[in-house]
């Protein structure tokens, strides 16, 4: 089990945690932890909360993450293995296959819905603890969930306690496979995006940040895509009139497909 264990310590390429911002800031956010756990949920904290989610491109080394300060839920997990496994804490990866176009629950917007693959790749991190594998999953930062997890499950705050999974509430019918844990995860980071690009993708990130900061109320979840036009339509006209136009393209696509 000892040898085992030495796989989830071990730096990859994406897991850089011998770089030196992530020692330093794997040792700074510890240095009043007392024992592992306390560290692991400092450390689980601080990504949760300071990397922010967004969409894209995932092919980042855990310090790229860090210097961003944004990053995809491969990229929150990546550098919070990283900083588990810079304080002597085995760390490793969870891979999930689940429906893209509905595991973001009520929050997704049935437009850009359109643009997502069926099958989708989740990644979350798991930390070695008490002599088992607990799920630690930082993906949705707390302002996005203060705003949107009152009509959204998926985006309800995760808490760890580190003796306990933590994983972002999905809807179990929309996990097709949960594979861990996984010591190097270097070649799901290193597959480039089939979807997540372009117009589409620079829109699902407006929306994101849209999601993080709207304060308006709504009673029902399709009101929250309407709120979002308006607000792309007012604010991003140009993306608003390239994203109708796409979308229309997509749609006779999608029409064509059926027809098959």
């Amino acid at each position: 089990m000892e040898e085992s264990l030495n796989l989830f310590l071990q730096e990859t390429y994406f897991c850089d945690f011998n770089e030196k911002t992530i020692k330093n800031l794997a040792h700074s956010l510890t240095e009043n932890a007392s024992s592992d756990k306390e560290k692991a949920v400092v450390l689980f904290d601080w990504v949760r909360d300071n990397i922010l989610y967004r969409l894209g491109n995932w092919q980042k080394k855990a310090s790229e993450t860090l210097n961003e300060g944004e990053g995809t839920c491969t990229n929150k997990a990546n550098l919070l293995i990283a900083l588990l496994r810079a304080n002597g804490i085995p760390a490793g990866y969870g891979v999930m296959k689940v429906d893209g176009q509905r595991y973001f629950g009520a929050i997704a917007s049935p437009t850009l819905t359109k643009f997502v693959g069926k099958v989708s790749t989740h990644i979350y991190a798991l930390a070695y603890l008490d002599k088992k594998w607990i799920k630690c999953d930082p993906s949705n930062d707390k302002e996005l969930c203060a705003n949107t997890s009152y009509f959204n499950p998926t985006t309800k705050l995760v808490v760890w306690n580190g003796s306990d999974n933590a994983i972002i509430g999905f809807d179990k019918n929309h996990i097709f496979k949960d594979t861990y844990p996984i010591a190097n995860a270097d070649s799901y980071i290193n597959k480039r995006a089939k979807n997540a690009r372009g117009i589409p993708l620079k829109i699902a990130n407006i929306f994101i940040k849209f999601a993080r900061k709207n304060k308006q109320i709504i009673s029902k979840p399709e009101e929250f895509e309407h709120l979002f036009k308006s607000y792309l339509k007012k604010n991003y006209p140009l993306y608003f009139f390239a994203f109708s136009i796409v979308s229309f393209f997509k749609d006779l696509q999608l029409k064509f497909n059926k027809k098959k």
